[in-house]
């Protein structure tokens, strides 16, 4: 009896080193395009104002001068003028819900501000870069403490507040003089440490 005619095995050609090096050049053009796409992306959404302090600290109303005053919103669309707070020391920060430092010091500050606000403190905290919906959700999500102020697009602070780093604190007197100026995010008794300083020297004018 013959025996059933044996199928040939079809040799698959080896991929060459050239094909290869091919592939590895297209691999790296695609990781490459999706790097400059996320940091397109990021720079959009602010994240080159993150954390880099110091050197934008020199575009911003001086420590010693008067506090420039400006108009903006609350969330729900009321009027609220910095100079609305003379004669009581203000603890003005800049921030957004959509970045990382801001957000990881959110309760050290709020539960600094607990403590501060019976001694007379007043906070303002102005989110830029986001919409009031944004805003106001976060604040609402982490019970916030202080007064929530927005403007999204920097038109009504920017002037007065030119703001390249977040969070960015300044703490104002009650005669509207800065008397500090943080550039990071703080710790609970860093921001204890800021308040009390500055209440201590409204309370001796």
């Amino acid at each position: 009896m013959s025996e059933p005619p044996r199928e040939e095995s079809i040799a698959t050609p080896p991929v060459t080193s050239r094909r290869r090096l091919i592939e590895a050049i297209i691999g790296l053009a695609i990781a490459g395009g999706i790097v400059v796409a996320v940091w397109i992306i990021g720079g959009r959404s602010g994240w080159n104002s993150i954390g880099t302090g110091g050197e934008f600290q020199r575009v911003l109303p001086k420590v010693g001068e008067p506090a420039p005053d400006f108009l903006t919103h609350d969330v729900f669309g009321n009027p609220v003028r910095l100079s609305d707070y003379r004669g009581k020391p203000v603890w003005l920060m800049f921030w957004g819900s959509w970045c990382p430092p801001c957000r990881s010091e959110f309760p050290d500050i709020n539960a600094a501000f607990r403590q501060l606000e019976p001694e007379g403190l007043v906070m303002l905290g102005v989110s830029l870069r986001e919409s009031p919906l944004d805003a106001i959700a976060y604040a609402a999500q982490n019970d916030a403490a202080f007064i929530v102020l927005t403007d999204p697009t920097e038109q009504e602070t920017g002037a007065a507040f030119p703001i390249f780093n977040f969070p960015t604190h300044v703490f104002i007197d009650e005669d509207g003089i800065i008397r500090s100026i943080v550039l990071e995010d703080m710790s609970e008794a860093q921001a204890l440490a800021e308040g009390r300083a500055l209440l201590d020297g409204s309370t001796g004018s």
